[in-house]
C-alpha cells in the first residue's frame, strides 16, 4: 500500500508542477491580451462622451482578468507545497 501511495503523490506533484507551467504561460497570455484589449477599446470608443466609461470598464475588466490568474497562480502553488510535504512525510 505504502508505493501506491507514494506512486499517487509522485503523479499529483507532476500534474501540479504541469498545471503550473501551463498556468504561468496562460497569465502571460491573458494579461497581454487585456492590455491590448484595454488599448484599443480606449481608442475606438463609440463617442467621445463614452470614453471615460469605457475606459472604467476596460480597467475593471482588466483588474479582474489579472486577480483571476494571480489566484489560480496561487491555489497551484500552494497545492504544490501541499503534495511536496505530504512527500516529505511519507519518506520519513
Amino acid at each position: 500500500m505504502k508505493h501506491e501511495e507514494d506512486v499517487f503523490i509522485r503523479q499529483a506533484l507532476a500534474s501540479v508542477e504541469k498545471a503550473e507551467r501551463y498556468s504561468r504561460a496562460k497569465q502571460i497570455v491573458v494579461t497581454v491580451v487585456a492590455f491590448g484589449a484595454a488599448i484599443w477599446l480606449t481608442e475606438r470608443s463609440p463617442s467621445p462622451e463614452l470614453k471615460l466609461e469605457v475606459t472604467i470598464l476596460s480597467g475593471v475588466v482588466l483588474i479582474a482578468a489579472v486577480c483571476t490568474a494571480k489566484v489560480l497562480a496561487l491555489v497551484n502553488r500552494n497545492t504544490k507545497s501541499v503534495l511536496q510535504a505530504i512527500a516529505e512525510l511519507e519518506r520519513k
